[in-house]
């Protein structure tokens, strides 16, 4: 990892992001000359909140400002935690001639209990009502002898929301404070990195592995508490709540059966939306299989350490206090909690059914159009097994050629297409053109990507061709026009055209001999020699559609790999006629 970022100058990255913060969201605003952003209105009738820390850790804490959150935030240096002065100054604006006081929300890492609460007894000696906590969920550490504590982790965004909600229905300092212990009581945080971070301007701050997997670290660019090998997500998630309800460890969290929790499943900054998608199903079907219900769920970039590819768990027992339920659910303004779409007949999280498609199935289409004798239809299923065995032959080469202009996996995706097209044959209705081009565009959408739609275009604008013959013996020259009509259609909505190195040059050419010719003798092998020489002259094209027209001309050199398919399948089917 090499630790570039997109800055301007190192020493000014902070203030340049709390400026860009504020014109993101212009209801939170800065202290002129200090690193405290607060509420463009302060409500000094109710209990407010202050929190801070080292930046880096975006969007903690500022993008927690917001009505039913916190009411202020302090910015350290990246990883570093903020001065006494500028915590000071944060309080002051938050508790000044407010009588129902202020919360001071500290992580548990050293510098910031020392600088926060250095604040707070100033605050204090000027006549302030201010309360502190310090909150640390760590579950990594098995033993409570460690003289830091466990590390406050992104668990206290839980704090954040529910007294945020109380604070702001008007709840009393004591009662805000007594709740505040109680949650950082009943919750654990535990979680993984792939790969360090790098501060701005430096490299890596620790090193790990390809093939292995640092547990238990913290946000701080730190190390964690040991490795294990590189593994799955269902494996990894597993290890990770394993360690988390240890039964021998001093710092575990005791689930019971049936336990109810909110979970909050934290992106640390670089792993993929995908991979959190994924974590965050098996984070869900682990708790749940395992006996407990996961009746809230987070997740997102809530309190990252940079670009660390990475997440956390955080869990928070609420059995006995559902009240927090409905204090997570309370409206915010808060730019950076996540807001869930829930169901409109269930506050509570749950594993929502597929709901039934409402497309038409293969099986309910009913036989009509012009019809193929038996032999014809098994003369149909016969060519159409070759297409898909030829395609599988071909999948090496395609992704080979699809490499330099693309992303290398064009066979891999005819071969899916081929592997769907074996798989329905024996369903396929081979005796009705119009039924078996239906049946194929629906099954060319299985290979996925484009080349799936461009196939189902082709397919399903083909079947034009049978539409409207309600009887009788196919006609030679509706193959014809279907060819026409399916590659109009693609052309259509595909935006290409012959020239533009696609598989179009390899079927058009091939095209204008058969209605040249009008189905004469030789012309289907004409017509098939159409087909490869295009698919060859397309090496010399420039592209304009697809993935390639993105490549420098210099890089695209070989014949377009979907070219050279639809020319294979095509002769296939010439030289079986």
């Amino acid at each position: 990892m090499s630790g570039k970022k997109l800055i301007n100058k190192v020493e000014d990255v902070v203030d340049e992001a709390l400026d860009g913060l504020t014109m993101i969201n212009p209801g939170i605003r800065r202290i002129k000359g200090q690193r405290v952003l607060l509420r463009e209105t302060v409500d000094k009738k109710k209990v407010a909140i202050l929190s801070g820390g080292g930046s880096g850790h975006e969007p903690f804490c500022a993008g927690y400002i917001g009505t039913g959150m916190l009411t202020a935030g302090v910015a350290g240096g990246v990883f570093a935690s903020p001065p006494t002065s500028s915590i000071l100054e944060g309080i002051r604006a938050i508790a000044t001639n407010n009588p129902a006081g202020a919360l001071v929300l500290v992580i548990n890492y050293t510098g910031d209990r020392i600088n926060f609460g250095l604040a707070v007894e100033k605050a204090r000696s000027e006549g302030l009502k201010v309360e502190m906590f310090v909150n640390g969920e760590d579950c990594s550490l098995t033993t409570a002898d460690k003289t830091a504590g466990r590390r406050g982790l992104c668990g206290t965004m839980f704090i954040f929301k529910i007294v945020g909600a109380m604070a702001e229905r008007g709840d009393s300092l004591d009662s805000i404070l007594k709740a505040t212990r109680s949650i950082s009581a009943n919750m654990g945080t535990m979680g993984l990195s792939l790969g360090p971070c790098s501060l701005p301007g430096q490299g890596p701050l620790f090193k790990v592995a390809e093939d292995k997997i640092e547990m238990g670290l913290g946000v701080h660019g730190e190390a964690g508490v040991g490795e294990v090998s590189h593994t799955t997500a269902n494996l990894a998630v597993k290890q990770i709540i394993d360690h988390m309800t240890k039964s021998d460890s001093a710092t575990r969290i005791d689930l019971r059966a049936g336990e109810k929790v909110a979970v909050i499943l934290n992106n640390l900054g670089g792993t993929s939306k995908l991979e959190e998608l994924i974590i965050a199903r098996e984070v869900v079907m682990q708790l749940e299989g395992r006996g407990f219900k996961v009746v809230r769920l987070y997740a997102g970039h809530m309190m990252t350490s940079l670009e660390m590819s990475g997440f956390l768990i955080s869990l928070l027992k609420v059995s006995d206090n559902l009240e927090w339920l409905e204090l997570l659910d309370a409206p915010t303004s808060a730019p950076a909690w996540p807001a869930n779409l829930m169901s409109d007949n269930n506050r509570d999280r749950f594993n929502p059914e597929p709901v039934e498609p409402s497309s038409i199935k293969v099986d309910d289409w009913k036989m009509t159009g012009v019809k193929l004798n038996d032999a014809a239809a098994v003369k149909v299923q016969s060519i159409l097994e070759e297409v898909a065995r030829t395609l599988q032959g071909l999948e090496a080469k395609l992704n080979l050629l699809d490499s330099g202009s693309g992303d290398g996996d064009c066979g891999s995706t005819h071969a899916v297409g081929a592997k769907a097209l074996l798989e329905g044959l024996a369903g396929l209705d081979c005796n009705h053109p119009w039924i078996l081009l239906q049946q194929l565009g629906v099954l060319a959408e299985r290979m996925g990507g484009s080349s799936g739609g461009v196939y189902s275009l082709l397919f399903t604008g083909a079947a034009r061709a049978f539409q409207d013959q309600v009887g009788g013996e196919v006609d030679p020259l509706a193959w014809v026009r279907a060819l026409r009509f399916g590659l109009e259609t693609v052309m259509k909505y595909g935006g290409a055209e012959p020239g533009d190195r696609t598989m179009i040059d390899a079927l058009y050419p091939a095209l204008l001999v058969l209605e040249e010719t009008g189905g004469k003798t030789g012309s289907l092998t004409a017509a098939g020699e159409a087909a490869l020489t295009g698919a060859k002259k397309t090496a010399t094209m420039v592209a304009r559609a697809g993935r390639a027209s993105y490549v420098s001309r210099d890089k695209v050199s070989e014949e377009d790999p979907g070219a050279v398919a639809a020319a294979a399948w095509f002769n296939v089917i010439t030289s079986n006629l």
